[in-house]
């Protein structure tokens, strides 16, 4: 069965601009968590990464047929696709996507301004960075914003297989 709608899942915007940009590609409704479609429709959920995790993902595999997973991270597009499946426990055969979001402080809520803050601190410390960690402690420290449809390519991709 394909998907019938998107669920996400958004703390500072990034996410509900995926899924909104993944509705208009795909003419799919678009709903989020806090305004949730029917339980049991059968949905691609997005949610944001926290600590390696899609958040909200484990609640809505209770309530929803979920078709494919995608999160949204501050890491680039496609990098962290294994880690989501291990700690989401997804199965190997199942869809997962990994989409580089953006950072904003301002916008950030509670602990996670807070985790943030502890993370940046702790790689500024770090006295040898690769390119990688170089580029993650700038978006930590400038912000950024990395949403496109580009990111989704890969996501269209295989919808549009189904």
């Amino acid at each position: 069965m394909k998907p019938s709608a998107i669920l996400y899942n958004s703390n500072t915007g990034f996410t509900e601009r995926y899924a909104k940009m993944l509705g208009e590609k795909t003419g799919l409704p678009v709903f989020s968590a806090e305004n949730p479609p029917k339980k049991g429709a059968a949905v691609i959920y997005m949610g944001w990464l926290m600590a390696g995790s899609v958040f909200g993902y484990k609640k809505a595999a209770k309530n929803y047929d979920i078709k494919a997973v995608i999160g949204t991270s501050l890491a680039p597009t496609g990098a962290l696709v294994e880690s989501i499946r291990k700690n989401c426990g997804v199965p190997e055969d199942f869809p997962v996507f990994n989409v580089q979001a953006g950072m904003n402080r301002e916008k950030l809520k509670g602990g996670y301004a807070f985790g943030i803050k502890m993370l940046t601190k702790f790689m500024s410390k770090k006295k040898k960075r690769s390119p990688e960690e170089e580029a993650m402690l700038e978006l930590l420290v400038k912000g950024g914003d990395y949403v496109s449809e580009e990111n989704l390519s890969e996501v269209l991709e295989w919808y549009n297989k189904l």
